[in-house]
């Protein structure tokens, strides 16, 4: 059965800041992923490394405190739904073995909080493991800032096929917190799914620099190197 792919125009306020990319359908932050929902572009699918299964989304009506998709896959067997809270400027990053995806989406505005979900492909049967709040835990609240909010966590990068993955946990682009913008990185075992190696800023971008999308890439080294450079809260003042 073929997907129907429906543009759906949602009345979300998007913040969008000089750090985030400004073209269509680049990823945000994975440079290998497929953006098949943008802000402003059309909906576009996501076909998997073996040619044989597609991924697309169709916005539902938003929320007061998130922008709900359904996840649309299209295999062999037929085609597989599920629903995600997180539907704005999605992107998905397929295992290499085609056997799994990561998706990545916005629940809020350009900015985030982006959330990440990793689906596996069993016959009939879409299997979630969330990843969001494994990611928010470890990273937890590094600095300081004008009021709590979530943090973006987002799929970088399979390190094993449908077995490892690489995520980042990064403070929302906005001047809400001090060092905004920056990241840690966290090879995650999804058997369980538990966290095996922890990353900082400098170390991922030396050795998965060519697999960061732009909004990771862009990130301040200085604030990382000099924190007390990166003071933007109006409690300093």
């Amino acid at each position: 059965m073929a997907i129907s792919l429906l543009l759906i125009l949602v009345p979300v306020v998007l913040c969008q800041t000089p750090g985030l990319p400004s073209r269509e359908n680049v990823p945000s932050f994975s440079a290998k992923a497929i953006t098949i929902y943008h802000w402003r572009d059309k909906i576009k699918t996501a076909t998997s490394p073996d040619g044989k299964k597609k991924v697309a989304i169709e916005i539902l009506e938003q929320n007061a405190d998130d922008i709900p998709a359904k996840v649309l896959v299209e295999t062999e067997q037929g085609e597989l739904s599920t629903t995600i809270r997180f539907g704005l400027d999605t992107e998905v990053l397929w295992s290499p073995d085609s056997k799994a995806f990561a998706i990545t989406g916005s629940c809020c505005g350009a900015n985030g909080a982006y959330e990440t979900d990793v689906f596996y492909i069993l016959k009939k049967t879409l299997v979630k493991v969330e990843l969001t709040a494994l990611a928010e835990k470890a990273f937890g609240h590094p600095v300081r800032c004008d009021w709590d909010e979530s943090r973006n966590v987002a799929a970088v990068k399979w390190l094993i096929p449908s077995k490892e993955v690489l995520i980042a946990a990064e403070i929302i682009h906005h001047s809400n917190c001090d060092s905004f913008g920056t990241f840690k990185a966290y090879v995650v075992d999804l058997n369980e799914p538990r966290i095996v190696s922890v990353l900082n800023q400098l170390e991922t971008k030396r050795r998965y620099h060519d697999d960061l999308g732009e909004e990771l890439l862009q990130s301040d080294n200085a604030c990382i190197q000099h924190p007390e450079r990166c003071l933007e809260g109006s409690y300093h003042k």
